[in-house]
């Protein structure tokens, strides 16, 4: 079979993994939006705030709000990453070993670049410490 019929292919079978993709990114969009409207709010953010504890709770909501802003656009990029793999008929396959990824675990996580024994070999070795 030739490439470009057999991407073709591919994309076809996932497509309903595309719209979860898709689903997944707009309302990361919209939870993002949300987060950064509060953040500017500063009547709301301020009020009530009387002394350099309050202000300390504000700032710390603040990190936190921003720590979320971080994780969101890291999980937006895999997730358009994701998306041009399926476009590009290399979704689903394995980044280490080439092998395809078992539906269930795209279903589970969508973006994932490995089959679970790569990802758990994977793990492994980042988790070991440098001598």
């Amino acid at each position: 079979m030739n490439k470009p019929v057999e991407n073709a292919m591919k994309k076809d079978k996932f497509e309903s993994v595309r719209r979860k993709l898709l689903e997944m990114h707009q309302n990361i969009i919209r939870g993002s939006k949300v987060e950064i409207s509060h953040m500017l709010n500063k009547g709301d953010k301020y009020n009530g705030a009387s002394d350099d504890g309050d202000l300390a709770d504000v700032a710390c909501r603040d990190s936190l709000q921003a720590t979320n802003l971080n994780r969101h656009r890291a999980t937006l990029r895999v997730i358009e990453e994701a998306l041009l793999r399926i476009d590009e008929g290399t979704y689903g396959t394995c980044e280490d070993c080439g092998e395809e990824i078992s539906v269930k675990r795209l279903n589970a996580v969508p973006f994932a670049l490995r089959c679970v024994e790569c990802q758990e070999i994977q793990e492994i070795t980042a988790s070991e410490p440098e001598e």
